[in-house]
């Protein structure tokens, strides 16, 4: 059920080519459902670049934090995000993962999955 609910938002409500929400969920997936406003502020840095990282811890605050709540996918406890659908099974949170990677459309596209780490 859980596994359907994020796979019906990454799916129909996260937009082609949006980087910030498919990084949220991402890091949040690889991090065992919780990670920090910085963490995935963070990530975002890492790979875009465009602007500072108080920028887009601001930018995660401000829209990715409200998209995700609207969608009641998140508990916020102090500085940590938390996603409600937790615990997912790994080979679903693999699935969940690529999903992330498709609607960014490459965005992540140097990062590996555990299945590829393993197979390196």
């Amino acid at each position: 059920m859980a596994v359907n609910i994020l796979e019906n938002f990454i799916t129909k409500k996260v937009r082609k080519g949006d980087v910030y929400v498919p990084s949220a969920l991402l890091l949040l997936l690889k991090n065992k459902g919780k990670a920090s406003v910085k963490q995935i502020a963070k990530l975002i840095y890492i790979f875009e670049k465009k602007h500072s990282l108080e920028k887009y811890e601001m930018i995660v605050k401000n829209m990715v934090v409200v998209i995700l709540d609207q969608y009641s996918l998140i508990t916020i406890k102090d500085d940590t995000i938390i996603l409600n659908t937790w615990p997912i099974k790994d080979d679903d949170v693999q699935k969940l993962i690529m999903l992330c990677y498709k609607v960014s459309n490459g965005f992540f596209r140097n990062l590996k999955t555990q299945n590829q780490q393993k197979a390196a």
